[in-house]
């Protein structure tokens, strides 16, 4: 294949490792995605090098062969020193602020309880056939631009837009031993538009149990890519239809068939959850808050007389999100913002045009700092009729008090000691008591003073 092109942000990096491989008896090459995007001219992530010695060597030299260019590397151009994995033969150098790994051909080594392969110096082509999907296991020689296609299939693949395992024979095999590769088919499909073979997709399902093996962080990160990629719902089913989603989200899974009120909605809670899914905008936080923003309404379905409620799904949807998100370890502030925006999700939809500003006020004290992601689940929030126009005064309210700087009340307008002075009593739990009755006062009256506030709960606690 002609006409490679390396993308500008990309070329002062592989031009340093290009002269340095040429002048130091290094064969090097660049591997993996990244060959296949620039085939596509996608913008490539996660730039990886494999390093040969050009001359046979002894085991060990070969398999360090990676490890000790990374040394050269950083020597000559001064740069920092490279983070070294003697394990597995890698290194990784920052390379004009760029992150680059260097790793040896290699075979690999499952047991059965581990997707961590122990591992051992290889040729060219056995790394290429250890590798998860044909268009993933492509060469490109930096000494000379040309890609090597050890599969034979890489590149037809790509130009068939086909995702398959490396060695169809042993598909059921690839997927064991790393069951993560499962999702990563799936983000794949998802991301570059390409389908799955058939064979490949029979043995993903077939392995599909086998993600427990996998730690929750990395299927974190596997969902989080999808996640944000458009029309996400479609993965998300996908790994439905694998049997996947049982086994990471059964909570979402278990929102299949759950009924709601004909008078709002035509989908059972999966479904709509889907949807919802679908309209937000491209962000973590909101596609999470999104996919989990019902997750309550199956424990807390009721059908009496053929009328259906989920009173107080909104929290317990949020106590039910925070478990799910504990269990695959994101940081406590993600955690607290998706459980924030589950549990208020449903106020917006309550506003109409007879509030008072107060009223107005009191959403957005209790929406706080989520008070705009709260909003947007809420607009995307519909079944069978869109009240999108609610939503929308309820923004035109909240930008028309804040143009007035009557949105928010001062905070601690008068202060602890303040209230030590007035009631001459010592510091206390009360303290906190009389400060809540004073933010009261403020929202339904924003502008009130100081002086009309003491004065106001001296005539009410004395």
């Amino acid at each position: 294949m002609n006409n490679i092109v390396i993308p500008n942000r990309y070329k002062s990096i592989i031009d340093k490792i290009t002269i340095v491989a040429n002048e130091h008896n290094f064969e090097a090459y660049i591997v993996g995605g990244f060959v296949r995007d620039i085939i596509l001219n996608r913008e490539p992530k996660d730039l990886d090098i494999m390093v040969c010695l050009k001359q046979e060597d002894n085991k060990d030299n070969k398999k360090f062969a990676g490890i000790n260019f990374s040394k050269i590397l950083s020597k000559i151009y001064n740069l920092s020193s490279p983070v070294i994995f003697e394990r597995f033969g890698t290194a990784k150098l920052f390379i004009d602020n760029q992150e680059v790994e260097f790793v040896m051909p290699r075979k690999e080594y499952y047991n059965l309880e581990s997707r961590n392969p122990d591992t051992e110096v290889a040729s060219l082509q056995q790394d290429a056939l250890r590798r998860d999907f044909t268009i993933n296991a492509l060469f490109l020689k930096l000494s000379d631009n040309t890609i090597l296609d050890f599969t034979t299939s890489g590149i037809n693949d790509i130009e068939k837009k086909i995702i398959r395992v490396t060695d169809t024979q042993n598909a059921h095999i690839i997927f064991n031993q790393d069951p993560l590769r499962i999702l990563r088919a799936v983000r794949q499909h998802l991301q570059l538009g390409f389908a799955i073979d058939e064979s490949t997709y029979d043995a993903m399902k077939l392995s599909a149990e086998r993600i427990k093996i996998v730690s929750y962080e990395r299927i974190r990160d596997e969902i989080d890519k999808v996640l944000i990629e458009e029309n996400s719902s479609e993965a998300i089913l996908m790994m439905d239809d694998l049997g996947i989603l049982q086994e990471v989200l059964p909570e979402v899974v278990a929102l299949k068939g759950i009924k709601q009120p004909d008078k709002y909605h035509v989908d059972d809670v999966f479904v709509h959850s889907l949807k919802v899914l679908d309209r937000t905008k491209n962000d973590i936080v909101i596609r999470m808050s999104a996919l989990l923003h019902d997750v309550g309404k199956r424990v807390t379905f009721k059908n009496e007389n053929e009328k259906i409620t989920f009173h107080g799904h909104d929290i317990e949807g949020a106590r039910i999100a925070e478990i799910i998100l504990k269990r695959f370890k994101y940081s406590k502030d993600f955690i607290k913002k998706v459980v924030a925006i589950i549990r208020n999700h449903m106020y917006p939809k309550m506003y109409s045009s007879v509030w008072t500003d107060s009223a107005v006020r009191r959403l957005v004290k209790k929406c706080g700092n989520e008070l705009d992601s709260i909003i947007e689940i809420s607009k995307v929030d519909f079944g069978r009729y869109n009240d999108v126009k609610i939503i929308e005064e309820l923004l035109s309210r909240i930008e028309n008090l804040k143009a007035k700087k009557m949105l928010y009340v001062k905070s601690d307008l008068v202060s602890g000691k303040d209230l030590i002075k007035i009631f001459n009593k010592p510091q206390g739990k009360w303290i906190q008591d009389v400060k809540h009755k004073i933010e009261e006062i403020q929202i339904e009256n924003p502008e009130i003073t100081k002086e009309e506030v003491i004065n106001n709960i001296k005539i009410n606690d004395c």
